[in-house]
């Protein structure tokens, strides 16, 4: 197998762990939860986090797609 195959299987599994954490962080994550990031609620943190980790895990996926095909 070559090096850019295997890059990309795992560029794929990060990018979907990134997809799971990041919707997880966005539908659960800071609820229930009293605490505070400076000015930032918990919840809001966890929206910031979330919103972040879909992009990476998105960018992932896509790069590890593109490694896979190329």
């Amino acid at each position: 197998m070559p090096a850019s195959g295997a890059f990309g299987i795992l560029s794929i599994l990060a990018g979907l762990a990134g997809l799971a954490f990041g919707i997880y962080a966005l539908m659960r994550g800071g609820k229930g939860q009293q605490g505070r990031i400076g000015p930032i609620p918990e919840r809001g943190v966890h929206l910031i986090a979330g919103a972040r980790m879909l992009l990476v895990g998105a960018l992932c996926l896509a790069a590890g797609i593109y490694l896979l095909v190329s």
